[in-house]
């Protein structure tokens, strides 16, 4: 399998919606808005941290198959970590060490980062800060997965990814009795790296026999009804305190299937005139910058924030100048992050990798 630029459309979208939903949703109060778009952006605004969901199953399908195909690599662990050190550890020291730097009162938080343990910060009773706890879910999971993957037939890995679905589904549900809502937790959340695990053996068992992802569409069309089935459920239940638990619980499934069953079937009919909207200029864009997108954007609207100071309602030239700028000056740091920082450091890996990375899905990395 060779470079997908369906995959960069989708992690395009993914970055957009975090994007929006933290411009548009969090921290803004749309009580005291009359206007109609205000009010129809807060909304779908509010779907916007989906596009973490979509970051999850991406990761766990791209990594998989990447450690799937070089699984009899004599230096497979060597050169695996060393690839996520030079693609993540870069960024993610700057902004850890920013926020030591610029934000009072951080030391704990920071330190949490350095053990790639943000994701528990509010169990701890810590202020959480940006993006990290998505970035901590996924470094804890690969502490395990490479290793599950290295020691067992692909047949096996559906199983255990199968068996990682159903289990963070079943502890979601028991979690809810306890009215807990907050899926931070690695436990509570990497359904989705599985699905995109499963994915992942899906297309390896395909390509066995020379076939596409597509011929598994009943399978992606029945994760696809199901999610739908669970959304509409979801919809039917009342958001009342003694609720709202049960509601996350069943949302967050629906989102995993959902999530799982687009990027699928954006796979398995990869190259398709109908994915040709995916393959755009725009979205593939916002995909290869998507990284640095995420990490930044949170602080550069934080920081416009403090300077601008508070909208007033119905300010439709503040609001909409909030969102121009805020996207305007993300869009320069990312690009200036790619171009000084990530892709220089990335060009290291032909010295400690100990073969060169085939041409395959590791571009979408």
């Amino acid at each position: 399998m060779g470079h997908l630029p369906e995959l960069d459309g989708i992690r395009g979208i993914a970055a957009l919606m975090v994007f929006f939903h933290h411009l548009c949703f969090t921290g803004f109060d749309v009580a005291p808005w009359t206007n109609p778009i205000v009010r129809v952006l807060f909304w779908l605004g509010s779907f916007g941290d989906t596009g973490v969901d979509v970051f999850f199953v991406l990761s766990g399908f791209l990594i998989t198959a990447i450690l799937i195909r070089d699984r009899d690599n004599p230096d497979y662990y060597r050169d695996f970590y060393w690839k996520r050190v030079l693609r993540i550890l870069p960024l993610y020291a700057i902004c850890a060490l920013g926020i030591l730097i610029f934000i009072p009162g951080s030391g704990r938080f920071v330190l949490l980062c350095v053990f790639f343990i943000a994701n528990f910060a509010s169990t701890l009773h810590i202020p959480s800060i940006g993006g990290f706890w998505s970035l901590a879910v996924e470094e804890q999971f690969y502490l395990i997965w490479p290793t599950v993957v290295r020691r067992r037939s692909v047949a096996t890995l559906r199983h255990w990814a199968l068996a990682i679905i159903c289990g963070v589904i079943v502890l979601r549900l028991i979690f809810a009795f306890f009215g807990h809502h907050n899926y931070w937790q690695t436990y509570l959340c990497c359904d989705g790296l599985a699905i995109g695990a499963l994915l992942a053996c899906m297309l390896e068992r395909c390509q066995r026999v020379g076939d596409g992802l597509a011929a598994r569409r009943r399978t992606l069309l029945l994760l696809a009804g199901s999610g739908m089935t669970l959304a509409g459920i979801c919809a039917l239940i009342p958001q009342d305190p003694r609720r709202i638990a049960f509601h996350s619980a069943v949302g967050a499934t629906a989102i995993t299937f959902l999530c799982g069953s687009f990027v699928g079937l954006s796979i398995a009919y990869s190259g398709r005139a109908a994915m040709r909207w995916l393959r755009s200029h725009v979205l593939t864009f916002f995909g290869l910058i998507s990284y640095a997108f995420y990490m930044f954007h949170i602080f550069v609207r934080d920081i416009y924030d403090h300077f601008r100071g508070p909208l007033r309602a119905n300010d439709m030239t503040g609001y909409i100048a909030r969102i121009v700028i805020v996207l305007a000056i993300t869009i320069v740091l990312t690009l200036i992050s790619r171009y000084a920082i990530e892709l220089p450091i990335m060009s290291l890996r032909k010295h400690v990798l100990r073969r060169p990375t085939k041409p395959a899905v590791a571009e979408h990395l």
